[in-house]
């Protein structure tokens, strides 16, 4: 042994990393990296099951500039379907079908929607008795982990899947799904975690039988149509308006919203509204020739609503007298002003890069019936848990 390694003062002094910078890096992988660590040691297990660390990774997988729909492929199994906006072109692929994004019941199942990267799953059959019996299963595939059956039979009778809706309350870090029963005012929940089952406050107008929902920032929104009744050279008229309805997940209360300017009276053409970059966003068509789309810059102040996007159909290649009113933004990466659209009437999914002008239209995508696209749900991994 040499002398300079006898000697104390040479001793390698180990390197102390903090907690928050380990936090910081490893919030970064993916879901599945993460796991493998938990067996390395008791310190990172106890990390990667820190709510702050669950709520940090969530944080940055939501800021990855892809779209993930969530898709059935067979009776008992899903499939994952990765639109990464991120790269130019933007890549299209399945994951595989193994176990990591299986289920293991051999039952038909109905999504009810993605959350914070848990899928809610509905399912309803008759028993012995001819009682119609009705459950949720909550799953988080890239943990691997699904609940027990959750019943809820006190939502039913289920007429409508468009009526539910799956969300989650900022305020107190709890799972909620939504029953609005169509034809009336009438709004159920279910809390998960307790279970439990009830009514809440009644929506201002009565629902429809299909509901175009989104989920915002632990609120629920949706389109409707108020009715005002005025008098009008001795004459009693009725005035149609679109307007806005919030739901807080919290408070579990309704707020009235004004849509944009220009729309006090209800057009030929319904609009949608959805979520995009963490904005409500009001899109309409104008004149039958372009889509255009405003984004609430400021949830819940009706005078931040600011027009984002005003493309025509020509530019999308697309028939107007057919699309124009099936078309929807669904992702937009910003890295390089790449838009993605759905065709719902033909079955397309649509990509247009402003940046290089150039326009794809995708009937079929990597072997996957076109038709799949349609049943998408937006979703992010995660290792959220709903209890």
């Amino acid at each position: 042994m040499s002398p300079q390694s006898e000697d104390p003062h040479n001793v390698p002094v180990p390197v102390y990393i903090p907690g928050e910078l380990i936090a910081d890096v490893l919030s970064f992988l993916p879901v599945k990296s993460i796991l493998r660590l938990r067996c390395v040691s008791k310190t990172l297990n106890s990390l990667i099951s820190d709510p702050f660390f669950v709520k940090l990774h969530l944080n940055r997988s939501k800021r990855k500039d892809e779209l993930k729909l969530v898709q059935f492929l067979e009776w008992d199994k899903v499939s994952f379907t990765v639109f990464r906006m991120s790269e130019n072109p933007p890549l299209i692929f399945n994951l595989p079908e193994d176990s990591y994004h299986t289920l293991k019941d051999n039952v038909w199942f109905n999504i009810v929607g993605s959350c914070n990267g848990l899928i809610c799953f509905y399912d309803q059959c008759y028993n012995y008795n001819s009682v119609l019996e009705m459950w949720l299963r909550i799953w988080n595939p890239a943990t691997r982990t699904i609940s027990e059956k959750i019943w809820c039979s006190g939502i039913g009778p289920i007429e409508s899947l468009a009526n539910f809706m799956f969300g989650c309350d900022n305020s107190t870090n709890t799972y909620k799904v939504l029953y609005f029963i169509p034809f009336k005012k009438q709004v159920k929940v279910l809390t998960l975690g307790n279970k439990v089952r009830r009514n809440i406050q009644k929506s201002p107008v009565k629902h429809c039988s299909s509901m175009n929902l989104a989920h915002l920032s632990g609120t629920v929104n949706w389109l409707a149509i108020r009715k005002h009744y005025s008098t009008y050279d001795y004459k009693n008229i009725t005035i149609e308006q679109f307007v806005i309805i919030s739901l807080d997940l919290g408070t579990e209360t309704h707020t009235q919203l004004r849509p944009p300017p220009g729309f006090y009276e209800v057009p030929f053409v319904e609009p949608n509204l959805s979520v995009l970059m963490d904005f409500l966003c009001f899109s309409h068509y104008f004149k039958q020739t372009h889509l255009v789309i405003w984004q609430m810059k400021e949830f819940g102040v009706e005078e931040s609503w600011s027009q984002f996007l005003k493309i025509s159909y020509d530019t999308l290649l697309l028939d107007y007298h057919f699309s124009y009113f099936k078309l929807l933004l669904l992702c937009y990466s910003e890295k390089n002003d790449t838009l993605f659209f759905m065709n719902y009437l033909e079955s397309q999914a649509v990509i247009c890069n402003r940046r290089f002008n150039r326009v794809e239209k995708m009937n079929r995508v990597e072997g996957i019936d076109r038709s799949l696209l349609l049943s998408g749900h937006d979703h992010v991994e995660s290792l959220v848990w709903y209890c």
